[in-house]
């Protein structure tokens, strides 16, 4: 079949799959090649992301362009805007000053009938603004926002607009933004490390609520979390980021979240939820864990020590010999099950990622298709990659460091991709490929099933199985 056979709502499915950096050049290019394709991409799929920059001055031109072109269209011009066209809205940093009241403007005239999602990604947001709008009216496909790196200076603006000075706290209901809302992601940037209450979020009924990614939220309340999580049944994907504190799942109940299937989360949120919903996982996160509580949550914390239906997994380790006793730290088990826990203080027991390791992952989810491990190891080729062998279905591999630019084998450092942050040290270690080729090829031949591998130098966490 030709591609101009195909029928033309595909192609709006087939640009969902383009790199953002390279979607309007690609789409440029093709609508050059016919009348047929240039008729399908311009307007319609170019316009249904739309991504306004830093540059003020470049942004308010855009939203002059598409007021006028709702007003014209009003007085009887039968060309159609082209935010009609828009699904998918980013705003990012400077440009957030000005465009929230066009923004305003361009909705209240019903200039994106067809807004799905709106990402704002800036230091200075005023949530009353959002509030004021009528989504429901002006928008009525609206299913999500995104407001990351809101900042807490300065302080007038914390007081006036978001957050109680005498108390770090979020000061509005979400209920008032969007009740038929599908995704939530708040992140807050903040140079004191400080963390929000989230009452204002568990205080909030959403009733169409699916997606809910947080970080630098803290519960101030325990006792609020169970009311919210009962409201929130269809909650499929969770994410509390590294920053996130307090008991969110304080007197939870099985069958609270029936349909969660993406979860991701520290170590601690991560054993107090995992048993309650452990059997409909798709993909599972776990961040700041320390040595061997990732094995040990997996294999003795859940009752069947097996999570059969995950096919996802991610692995944020830290290793250090430091007197805390960690719950699970020195956990170990050999092939036949026995259990041994090393002492909290032994430096001859810091666990990193290594056969053994891996062996307790692949007894607690034999089903697994993709797995992250961020960390370090110090194990042979061969004890890895025998290991990845009990993933029968292991498709994908990423490997990173636990500190940015620190590879995964230290003897990585070699490499051109990490020499220039290192001074050349001598490392006595058993696998030390000379390139990533190598090392590709080699973890390729030791694991078979594997397709993609992937070696990092930073938690990646952006797991390719999301959706259940």
């Amino acid at each position: 079949m030709h591609l101009s056979e195909l029928p033309s709502e595909l192609f709006t499915v087939i640009a969902g799959h383009l790199p953002l950096h390279k979607r309007v050049s690609t789409l440029l290019s093709l609508a050059l090649a016919s009348h047929f394709f240039y008729n399908i991409i311009i307007p319609h799929i170019l316009y249904t992301h739309v991504r306004l920059g830093d540059d003020e001055d470049q942004a308010l031109p855009f939203w002059k362009k598409f007021i006028d072109a709702v007003h014209s269209k009003e007085e009887g011009h039968t060309t159609t805007p082209i935010s009609y066209y828009i699904r998918h809205l980013c705003i990012r940093y400077r440009a957030t000053y000005e465009s929230l009241p066009e923004l305003q403007r361009l909705i209240d005239c019903d200039g994106l009938p067809n807004l799905v999602s709106l990402t704002i990604n800036c230091r200075d947001i005023s949530l009353d603004l959002l509030a004021s709008i009528r989504w429901q009216n002006h928008c009525p496909s609206f299913q999500g926002i995104r407001l990351s790196s809101l900042s807490q200076i300065p302080v007038k603006w914390i007081q006036s607009e978001l957050f109680a000075i005498q108390a770090v706290s979020l000061s509005f209901d979400l209920s008032r933004l969007f009740r038929h809302l599908h995704t939530l992601e708040l992140g807050v940037m903040d140079e004191y490390d400080h963390r929000i209450d989230a009452r204002g979020i568990l205080s909030s009924i959403m009733p169409n609520l699916r997606v809910l990614i947080l970080d630098r939220f803290d519960v101030g309340d325990p006792s609020m979390t169970k009311g919210f999580w009962k409201n929130h049944p269809h909650i499929f994907r969770l994410e509390l980021g590294r920053k996130v504190d307090g008991l969110w799942f304080n007197d939870f109940e099985s069958g609270m979240l029936p349909d969660l299937r993406v979860f991701k989360s520290d170590f601690l949120l991560a054993r107090n939820l995992l048993s309650h919903v452990s059997e409909s996982l798709v993909s599972l996160y776990l961040l700041k864990t320390y040595n061997a509580q990732a094995p040990y949550l997996l294999r003795t914390v859940l009752r069947s020590g097996t999570l059969s239906a995950l096919k996802s997994l991610g692995i944020h380790r830290h290793s250090d010999d430091i007197p805390t006793t960690y719950e699970g730290k020195g956990w170990r088990e050999d092939e036949n099950g026995t259990v041994t826990e090393a002492p909290f203080v032994d430096p001859n027991h810091i666990r990193r990622f290594d056969g053994n390791y891996i062996m307790s992952l692949a007894k607690a989810a034999p089903n697994l298709e993709e797995l992250e491990l961020v960390g370090d190891s110090d194990d042979t080729i061969d004890s890895i990659t025998s290991a990845l062998c009990r993933f029968p279905k292991l498709s994908r591999l990423t490997l990173s460091g636990p500190i940015h630019y620190q590879p995964f084998f230290q003897s990585f450092r070699k490499w051109r991709e990490f020499r220039d942050w290192y001074r050349p040290i001598s490392l006595q270690q058993s696998y030390a490929p000379a390139s990533f080729e190598q090392a590709a090829s080699d973890f390729a031949r030791g694991c078979p099933t594997l397709e993609n591998f992937t070696v990092g130098d930073e938690i990646s966490g952006k797991l390719l199985i999301n959706d259940g």
